[in-house]
């Protein structure tokens, strides 16, 4: 079982317990087995504010259509919806029991290869960037890999809610790296250098590259498959369209943050500086006034510049171009502070 959120027409949100099945063709798909509505924690049931369990409710329902379950799993599944203080009293005893997964038997490398070989490439590269926040996956997401068993025996609208809930623990300078990465654009801008950093690419060049690709995976069958929740539209599939919104919210930025309209209008907000940032403004090439007088557009602006005169493949030194990077990816977090 998973829990699924379904953004409504009016703007707000659904929640429904699911599962996935293997249909006679050996297919992956989803059902429905529970509407839990906007609130799942109206199914949660309080005891002496230090205990708690799912209402009776959610169990008959599921015994009546026959769905073999785990009540561990369904405490977990409703976890995210129990009252803080709560989670924190259980949290300091041990916490939940979890639920009982199905452990696979250790496997040789060519084993794991085998039961893994029909995961699309697009979910390796979320998973891995998502566990290790690195752009860089050459020669790795294609290898057999444990913790891609994850994504095993599930529908793709299971595998679309478990990225969904897993996408919301990125931090905003994080998601940048993540659409450049999982879209495979470094594979466009091989065999260059810099590859693997989005900031000093061409954005002409990376904007063609990631339509072509988002619009190549909407008509991918492995990816769009029977699995896939319903869609009747023209289009980005829902499970794609959030990637092309947040693509040109992070990537095009024109409107300021609610930060920096505070410090353009005068609010007297600046971004903190430490004793030990001063190694990272000396490789961008900048004063502390210089830095805080900066928002976070204008110091991504001023490293793209550093970056073309620092370029390896323009003559610049390798070493100060990677300093460069470095010092920006820190510094640029600041600007989010």
């Amino acid at each position: 079982m998973y829990l699924a959120k379904i953004q409504q027409k009016n703007g707000g949100q659904r929640f429904f317990l699911r599962m996935s099945y293997q249909d006679k063709s050996g297919n992956w798909r989803y059902r429905d087995l529970f509407d839990l509505g906007p609130d799942p924690e109206d199914y949660i049931v309080y005891l002496d504010g230090r205990a708690f369990y799912v209402s009776s409710v959610i169990e008959e329902a599921l015994e009546e259509q026959g769905v073999d379950y785990d009540y561990d799993e369904l405490e977990e599944i409703l976890w995210p919806f129990l009252d803080p203080d709560i989670q924190r009293v259980i949290t300091n005893f041990g916490g939940l029991k979890g639920r009982a997964h199905k452990m696979l038997p250790r496997l040789s490398r060519e084993e794991l290869a085998e039961i893994q070989r029909n995961i699309h490439p697009f979910d390796r590269r979320r998973l891995y960037y998502l566990r290790f926040v690195q752009i860089n996956m050459e020669g790795v997401v294609d290898q057999p890999l444990a913790f891609f068993n994850q994504l095993l025996c599930k529908s793709r609208d299971e595998i679309e809610q478990l990225f969904e809930f897993m996408e919301l623990e990125l931090r905003p300078w994080e998601m940048r790296g993540y659409l450049y990465a999982i879209f495979d654009l470094p594979r466009r801008f091989a065999p260059r250098f810099s590859r693997f950093i989005p900031d000093v690419q061409d954005q002409g060049q990376m904007d063609l590259y990631f339509l072509e690709e988002i619009c190549r995976l909407n008509s991918d069958p492995d990816f769009i498959d029977v699995g896939a929740s319903k869609f009747s539209g023209n289009g980005i599939h829902p499970y794609l369209r959030k990637y092309l919104v947040q693509y040109f919210d992070h990537f095009f930025r024109d409107e300021p943050s609610k930060k920096n309209k505070e410090w353009q209008e005068g609010g007297g907000w600046s971004p903190p500086v430490r004793s030990s940032d001063k190694e990272y403004l000396e490789a961008l090439g900048l004063s502390e006034d210089e830095f805080q007088r900066m928002d976070d557009k204008e110091l991504t602006s001023h490293f793209r510049k550093r970056a073309q005169e620092l370029h390896p493949d323009k003559g610049g030194s390798h070493e100060a171009f990677i300093a460069l990077y470095n010092a920006y990816k820190i510094m640029i977090r600041r600007k989010y502070w």
